[in-house]
């Protein structure tokens, strides 16, 4: 199923690594998320581009909240934007559900809000279809 812009929404990640290896660690983790259309790191600086379902929001949300825990970053904003068109797997309907853990490297399954606030990654075995 395609995305279109009623059902999602384009977020920028703009942040900052304890070093230039983890910036491009994260920068090279996060290009394979269904949802990045573009992530990418210059020294310490991470910068990423993501198309999310607006029910994800409380996703994008967090990484505002705390950088670290969701992508590794030391610090980091996050801009919801509609200035800008962005592609990705997801909104292009190319995911498939035949990896785990996701491609970020987390288990969905480990998480808090799997089940009740998120429905996995599409890219999983362990997307929940409803």
């Amino acid at each position: 199923m395609q995305a279109n812009q009623a059902t999602h929404l384009v977020g920028v990640v703009l942040g900052k690594a304890d070093t230039p290896l983890k910036a491009s660690e994260i920068a090279a983790r996060y290009a394979r998320c269904p949802y990045c259309a573009s992530f990418s790191s210059s020294g310490r600086s991470a910068m990423g581009i993501f198309t999310l379902p607006q029910a994800r929001r409380w996703w994008l949300e967090g990484i505002a909240d705390d950088p670290g825990a969701r992508l590794g970053l030391q610090t980091a904003e996050v801009l919801e934007t509609s200035a800008i068109e962005a592609s990705s797997p997801w909104t292009r309907g190319e995911v498939k559900p035949n990896l785990h853990p996701a491609p970020c490297g987390v288990d969905c399954r480990q998480c808090m809000r799997y089940g009740e606030a998120c429905d996995g990654c599409p890219a999983t075995f362990d997307f929940l279809r409803t």
